[in-house]
């Protein structure tokens, strides 16, 4: 049997920026949607790469009622960030921090995807390779991490 080559760096970026997460990333879910008498807001933002992601959130108990982002990241994190749009009302909190710690897991420590209602974010398990993208990969998660504890949650 032949030795593979090994995959280049275009290759490689071509396995992370594949159609699934490109359609995911646009239209983002929920982003330009204002809620009415938000709980929270808050905002997280990149240093690598200046993404940033700002959110509103209103709650009825530990649930999500209602959500709205504006999102200015790159790719990946606007892929993260609309599939987070997608399943984040209805969510718990307790829900949403499994949500965060399985992807942080998922990137950095080759843990499996997110499940669930947050499946969609295993179209960034190529990601893992690119350290530099994480945090832009996690801002929504940060955010909304915020608007927890702003709220005593």
């Amino acid at each position: 049997m032949a030795e593979q080559p090994p995959t280049s760096a275009p290759a490689a970026l071509d396995g992370v920026y594949q159609d699934r997460l490109l359609e995911l990333a646009d239209p983002i879910v929920r982003d330009g949607h204002d809620v009415v008498d938000p709980d929270a807001e808050a905002s997280a933002v990149s240093r690598a790469c200046g993404s940033r992601v700002a959110i509103q959130v209103r709650f009825e108990g530990d649930v999500v009622a209602d959500y709205g982002q504006k999102v200015e990241a790159c790719a990946l994190g606007s892929a993260a960030a609309s599939a987070v749009g997608a399943a984040v009302v209805g969510a718990t909190v307790a829900e949403l921090r499994h949500a965060a710690a399985a992807m942080e897991a998922m990137l950095t420590r080759n843990g499996p995807a997110p499940g669930g209602r947050f499946a969609a974010l295993s179209a960034l398990e190529p990601a893992r390779a690119f350290t530099n993208r994480h945090a832009s990969i996690l801002l929504t998660f940060r955010a909304l991490e915020k608007a927890f504890k702003a709220t005593g949650r």
